[in-house]
């Protein structure tokens, strides 16, 4: 009688815990769900509040991003594209699946000014510094 391979079984549950995360594709997660967060810079000049978040290998058309008066939301799904079946990781440091962000604005800053691109991997959304315009939240469509 063999010993149960509990590593392997580690490896399948991982596996499938992941898969399922990725092919969620056009649910967005919300802020509850277990979400990673992407590496993000925010800061000001003279004239205008700056947000860049890493999001290498992601479709611009897939990010869902929010501002109010408040907040800056960007929310999306990393898919995994790597080959299916069974594998060994040695490294893991991409993460895949649903991801969310709310990063503070600044007072002082105008929420409707939002302008996102979308940049060799990086997110930016720059916002006016100003009188703010229109109190409830807005979409804001990314150039890409």
């Amino acid at each position: 009688m063999s010993k149960p391979d509990k590593m392997g079984d580690l490896e399948e549950i991982f596996e499938i815990l992941v898969t399922s995360y990725s092919q969620r594709g056009a649910i967005l997660p919300g802020e509850t769900e277990m979400c990673w967060r992407p590496p993000t810079d925010a800061y000001e000049t003279e004239d205008e509040f700056i947000v860049q978040i890493e999001l290498a290998g992601l479709d611009p058309a897939q990010i869902d991003v929010q501002a109010d008066r408040e907040h800056l939301i960007v929310r999306g799904v990393r898919q995994d594209i790597s080959p299916p079946g069974k594998k060994h990781f040695h490294e893991m440091e991409i993460s895949v699946g649903p991801f969310a962000r709310r990063v503070p604005l600044i007072p002082g800053v105008d929420p409707v000014s939002a302008v996102a691109r979308y940049r060799n991997g990086f997110l930016y959304i720059t916002f006016r510094k100003g009188p703010a315009g229109q109190p409830d939240p807005r979409q804001i469509s990314i150039d890409h």
